[in-house]
């Protein structure tokens, strides 16, 4: 089967439409007419899901960027409390020494992982 060919207005007025050669003088269903679609222009709705058969680690992909941008936020949130709210705390003296140990002594190792798991997650985005 030869590709479709899809034709413009140099004008614009006249909306898309295409042209499908066949092999064989078979041609095309009337109900899968650009024409008849409900869009008013080609269908592209079966390129785009031939292209998601052939590449399936693009959403994969998309997954993974979505998770790196997810704990650059959330690192960004634990530097602000683990950096930034214990220094304004000790400059003012606003709490006991006993109170900001506990307080603190849970947030310093989980801030100090997600450091290394953004990174980790970078590399491997990056070798993707």
């Amino acid at each position: 089967q030869l590709s479709s060919l899809v034709l413009k207005s140099p004008l614009g007025l006249n909306p898309a439409f295409q042209v499908n050669l066949n092999a064989g003088g078979q041609g095309s269903s009337p109900l899968l007419s650009p024409v008849l679609s409900d869009a008013g222009g080609p269908r592209i709705e079966e390129e785009d899901e031939m292209k998601r058969k052939r590449y399936p680690t693009d959403k994969a992909y998309f997954i993974a960027k979505e998770i790196l941008a997810t704990e650059r936020t959330y690192l960004k949130d634990l530097e602000v409390i683990t950096v930034w709210f214990r220094s304004a705390v000790v400059k003012e003296n606003a709490m006991p020494e006993s109170l900001m140990t506990l307080l603190f002594s849970n947030i310093d190792p989980i801030y100090e992982f997600h450091r290394g798991f953004l990174k980790e997650i970078e590399q491997r985005l990056l070798l993707w």
